[in-house]
């Protein structure tokens, strides 16, 4: 151990303090070259935080739809207390799935598609790319403004200009952070022509299979006893898809806990792929 002021590895033992919430003991230490007084809580990485117990709690209850507000509530703290350990918890989760994304080397299948969401209005649409594995694990996932589609459209242009469709940006900036040697065995995806593009520039020859639902059935015969015996090529992200409109509670239709800054979305995002993969960040 070595001293967080000066560096020096002459130090002595200084007792014991215990902290007021967990009544766990920390080690003290004292520095003989520069005098200053240290504890084993100085190198945690909960360091300064006055509740480091509901840091864990808080990341399992922002990934079984709940809110902030609400987790707040559950873990009797303040708003300001979970959004700023919400912020925090992001940046850890970043670090894990860069790492995770760094060391990942499997021959397997990619899958490719988008979900779409809201940014407080349906009149401000969001898109959120998503790119699985075979073993549904999350290699990317991000979003970005669309423009309104049919008749939301001009009255979206009218209330809040021109949006940007960034789509095609955020697709070719998870492929670029996938490690520059690996390469699957093929791309999965529906059938929008800019996919097959994008993956080409990334991996060029690459197998790349489409598939468009040949008929227009409602959404209700998908549940049906008959439908569900079809084989479901897509069904990797499909049902990562719908684990993340029922475990993010920001993302769940029909639901007033909205978006309201895309950025928030994006850490949240990152924070359930982390929980999908099975990263431990804390």
């Amino acid at each position: 151990m070595t001293c967080p002021s000066c560096r020096s590895t002459q130090i002595n033992k200084n007792g014991f303090f215990r902290r007021k919430l967990s009544r766990s003991y920390s080690q003290r230490f004292v520095c003989k070259s520069c005098k200053k007084k240290f504890s084993n809580s100085t190198f945690h990485i909960t360091y300064y935080q006055k509740k480091p117990m509901i840091n864990k709690m808080l990341f399992n209850l922002l990934c079984s739809s709940t809110s902030l507000r609400r987790s707040a509530k559950i873990l009797n703290v303040t708003f300001f207390t979970v959004y700023s350990r919400f912020l925090w918890i992001s940046k850890l989760a970043e670090s894990a799935q860069q790492e995770f994304l760094n060391n990942y080397n499997l021959n397997t299948e990619l899958y490719l598609d988008e979900m779409e969401s809201i940014e407080h209005t349906k009149l401000k649409p969001l898109t959120l790319p998503l790119i699985v594995d075979h073993d549904q694990r999350i290699l990317g996932i991000a979003a970005g403004a669309i423009p309104a589609k049919g008749h939301l459209a001009e009255i979206s242009r009218k209330k809040y200009g021109f949006r940007e469709n960034l789509s095609s940006v955020l697709i070719t900036e998870l492929l670029e952070k996938l490690p520059a040697m690996f390469r699957p065995i093929c791309v999965k995806s529906d059938g929008k022509s800019s996919y097959k593009e994008l993956v080409q520039k990334r991996w060029p020859g690459i197998q790349h299979n489409l598939y468009v639902r040949k008929s227009d059935q409602s959404k209700e015969q998908l549940y049906l006893n008959l439908e569900k015996k079809k084989f479901d090529p897509m069904f990797a992200l499909n049902q990562r898809c719908a684990k993340l409109r029922d475990d993010v509670k920001r993302l769940a239709r029909r639901n007033w806990c909205t978006t309201k800054k895309v950025k928030n979305l994006t850490k949240h995002l990152i924070i359930y792929a982390c929980y999908n993969n099975g990263l431990k960040i804390i």
